[in-house]
């Protein structure tokens, strides 16, 4: 049950992100760019991490949720900032 929890959350969380992303990045600013290979990358980290949530898998996801928030594509969309407080590896 608590699996399926963190999926459907992870899920929303990157529906999200993508949502925000098609909104509010429209590629014509150079920092765009590095938004659309972090939330791609931020996917397949929530993806590893949900499949298997050893600690090193945790640091991956902490790092690719850093580098999207870093990147600025995160905006003021507050669930990356709560994702990220939320990791057990914190």
């Amino acid at each position: 049950m608590l699996t399926r929890l963190i999926e459907l959350k992870k899920a929303i969380f990157m529906a999200g992100a993508l949502v925000f992303f098609l909104v509010c990045c429209d590629g014509s600013e150079s920092g765009n760019f590095d938004c659309i290979t972090a939330i791609p990358d931020l996917n397949d980290a929530a993806q590893t991490y949900n499949q298997d949530p050893s600690t090193e898998n945790c640091n991956k996801y902490k790092a690719a949720l850093l580098g999207y928030i870093n990147n600025g594509c995160a905006g003021m969309d507050q669930s990356a900032y709560a994702e990220l407080d939320a990791l057990p590896c914190n």
